[in-house]
C-alpha cells in the first residue's frame, strides 16, 4: 500500500516570538535577523528532507521560512493552515495582559470562551483539521507520496495531538522554530481512520540533539 510522507516543520522567530507576545493569525509579522540565522543555521548544519511538493500557511513567517528552506521552488499556500486568532490578545505579552479578567477567564475556560476579534477552540481545531485533508486529498489525487509542509507551532501540535501515533496529548507536541516531525498515512489509514504516525524529528539530525540533550539533564 502507498505511503504519504508529510514533513511538518514550524516558521521560524519574528519579534513578537522573541518577546513571548501572542502571535497569532492576527498578527501577520516577518521573520526577525534572529529568526533568519536560526534557519540557516538548522539548514546548513542538518537536512531537510527533498520533496515532490510544499504547502506553507500564508503567514509572512511561514512563507519567508519556506523560501529560506526551500529557494526558489514553488509552493502552494494553504489559508486553513494559518495560526489561531487570538483577537483582543493578539500581540500581547502575558504581563501587559495579566490584569485583564477577560484575559484571566480565557486561560482558565479557553474551551469555552473566545477572544473579542478571536477564535474558538472548536473552529480553530475544524478549519485546521480541514487544512490538513486538503494537503493530504492533494497529494493522493496528484501522486505526490513525500511533501512538505511549514506552518505554526499552534496548528502542528493541534494535528499531531489529534491524529498522531503515539497518542500523546497536544502539549507534548511542541518544537522548537524550523523544526518539527515527519508523518506518515496511507489511503485507507487517513480516509478511514484520520490517522498517522510520528516517524522522524526535523530537520533530520536534529532528533539526536534532543537526545543527547535529554540525556546531559538526566545526569
Amino acid at each position: 500500500m502507498l505511503t504519504y510522507k508529510l514533513h511538518l516543520i514550524r516558521h521560524g522567530l519574528t519579534a513578537g516570538n522573541t518577546e513571548s507576545r501572542y502571535v497569532g493569525g492576527g498578527t501577520d509579522e516577518p521573520l526577525c535577523d534572529l529568526g533568519i540565522q536560526s534557519i540557516n543555521f538548522l539548514k546548513d548544519n542538518y537536512r531537510y528532507p527533498q520533496v515532490e511538493k510544499i504547502y506553507t500557511s500564508p503567514m509572512k513567517r511561514a512563507v519567508e521560512t519556506c523560501e529560506i528552506i526551500y529557494p526558489d521552488r514553488d509552493y502552494t499556500a494553504v489559508d486553513n493552515l494559518r495560526e489561531c486568532n487570538f483577537g483582543e490578545f493578539e500581540n500581547k505579552t502575558f504581563s501587559e495582559l495579566s490584569q485583564n479578567p477577560r484575559f484571566t477567564h480565557w486561560i482558565g475556560h479557553q474551551n469555552e470562551f473566545v477572544p473579542e476579534g478571536g477564535e474558538s477552540n472548536t473552529d480553530f481545531a475544524q478549519r485546521c483539521a480541514n487544512g490538513l485533508n486538503e494537503v493530504f486529498m492533494d497529494m493522493m489525487k496528484n501522486n505526490i507520496h513525500e511533501a512538505a509542509l511549514v506552518c505554526h507551532g499552534g496548528v502542528m501540535a493541534l494535528l499531531l495531538g489529534m491524529y498522531a501515533y503515539p497518542q500523546k496529548p497536544f502539549h507534548e507536541w511542541t518544537s522548537d522554530s524550523g523544526c518539527g516531525f515527519t508523518v506518515a498515512t496511507n489511503t485507507q489509514l487517513w480516509t478511514r481512520d484520520n490517522l498517522m504516525e510520528a516517524v522522524d524529528i526535523l530537520p533530520i539530525g536534529w532528533g539526536e540533539v534532543i537526545k543527547q540533550a535529554s540525556e546531559h539533564n538526566k545526569k
